[in-house]
């Protein structure tokens, strides 16, 4: 079982990273073997223009990292999408890389990699008045519905400084539990 998660977070050590990697431990803990792939780390440019014709379509900017890491989201059985919410949405790291799907949508590679592979959510948002995970929750199910993927659900925290999460004992245990469910869950 190979967990891949997208980290959209900028910030090593911040609170969507301390969630990733409790989320691992617990899927480790079920024999899985987990990837963490930093966006920011890397060099993704935004999709360039797409003719209209899915089948045709070419990625003009495949000289960067975007490739590399979709076959490496191709070849998992649970994609975990870690983002915090910026401004209603996902980072500008994440989008990139979302974006790109766009060139490869009907791509055989792609499209039999992730079919039938499991999509976690893991964020962090900064007001604890309102559950703003929905910004990322949201698209993730409509990506999972469009790769025929399956969508295991998400931990979400509503803290803002950096790391604080790590004082939340009850919201690291849901990311560390999680993590073992889904994988029990893409056992079955």
């Amino acid at each position: 079982m190979k967990v891949v998660a997208l980290m959209g977070s900028p910030r090593k050590g911040g609170n969507t990273d301390l969630l990733t990697d409790e989320f691992f431990a617990g899927a480790q803990s079920e024999g899985a073997e987990c990837e963490k792939i930093r966006l920011d780390d890397l060099n993704i440019r935004p999709v360039a223009a797409l003719g209209d014709e899915w089948k045709m379509r070419v990625d003009l900017r495949a000289d960067d990292d975007a490739r590399w890491v979709l076959d490496r989201v191709a070849e998992a059985d649970i994609v975990v999408f870690a983002s915090p919410v910026y401004w209603q949405g996902v980072t500008a790291q994440m989008k990139c890389l979302v974006d790109r799907f766009s060139a490869y949508y009907m791509a055989d590679w792609l499209r039999e990699g992730m079919r039938g592979s499991g999509f976690f959510v893991i964020t962090a948002y900064g007001d604890p008045a309102e559950d703003e995970s929905h910004w990322i929750t949201e698209p993730v199910k409509v990506w999972a519905r469009g790769f025929k993927a399956k969508y295991l659900g998400q931990v979400a925290a509503a803290i803002a400084p950096w790391g604080a999460v790590a004082q939340m004992a009850d919201v690291l245990e849901q990311a560390r539990q999680a993590g073992a469910e889904a994988v029990r869950a893409m056992r079955e």
